[in-house]
């Protein structure tokens, strides 16, 4: 008997089971691989983006905390209204039912002035620590200002969030040989040299501290005493 010849142009050929498993085992790979990268990718978008915001966050209170720093008067005098630089005893106002103090308050000309704004540009400035707004870890570091330094009677201090999420915070002054915590100008009759306010960030409660920032601020202005004291070189 003759074996039939193969019928020209029939129907094609199928895959077979095993090229079937084989091709859906490539493309899971493929899958995993590009579904890997993906994922990667917009965690490292996301982590990068936070990272700038929070970095522009501190940046922003940074700036701040240096022009208040910078700008701050020389004490007395008959024309100014400027305070001494005194960190004990705190002022026994209203303004320390804000929080807690970090700074003492500051006489500084960093006031705006602008046609809304009927104060001249020196104000004072403190800095408090209060518990978060927004219920997050850490507190918030808090900015009171009073523009109106011949008021009729006491008045409250405007508050301005400066940065949240903070751990701790400092204020210490350069006196010429170290850093000290405490600093009193009518007694002295001298500003310290330079200002430094330390700042902890307060990350993941599992993580500990986000970060911590120094703003360093040299004082330019010089009492009488303290350029007295220069040229007799009792400071460096």
């Amino acid at each position: 008997m003759r074996r039939g010849r193969p019928i020209q142009g029939g129907a094609p050929r199928g895959f077979t089971l095993l090229e079937l498993l084989i091709g859906i085992v490539v493309g899971s790979i493929v899958l995993i691989v590009i579904q890997t990268s993906y994922f990667g990718a917009l965690r490292l978008h996301q982590t990068t983006h936070l990272r700038i915001e929070e970095d522009r966050r501190v940046q922003r209170a940074v700036g701040i905390l240096r022009r208040d720093l910078a700008g701050l008067m020389l004490p007395g005098g008959e024309t100014s209204l400027a305070q001494g630089l005194q960190t004990s005893p705190f002022s026994g106002s209203m303004t320390d039912a804000i929080g807690e103090r970090v700074t003492p308050n500051l006489s500084t000309n960093t006031g705006r002035i602008d046609g809304w704004t009927p104060f001249a540009d020196q104000q004072r400035v403190a800095y408090f620590l209060v518990p978060s707004a927004a219920g997050g870890s850490g507190r918030d570091l808090i900015r009171a200002v009073t523009r109106n330094l011949l008021p009729v009677q006491e008045v409250f201090p405007e508050e301005e969030l400066v940065l949240s999420g903070v751990e701790s915070a400092g204020l210490s002054y350069f006196d010429g040989l170290g850093w000290t915590d405490a600093w009193d100008s009518t007694a002295t009759d001298t500003l310290p040299g330079a200002l430094r306010f330390s700042l902890v960030l307060a990350g993941d409660p599992a993580g500990g501290p986000a970060g911590t920032y120094e703003v360093v601020v040299p004082l330019l202005v010089k009492t009488t005493a303290t350029v007295a004291a220069e040229e007799e070189g009792a400071l460096p």
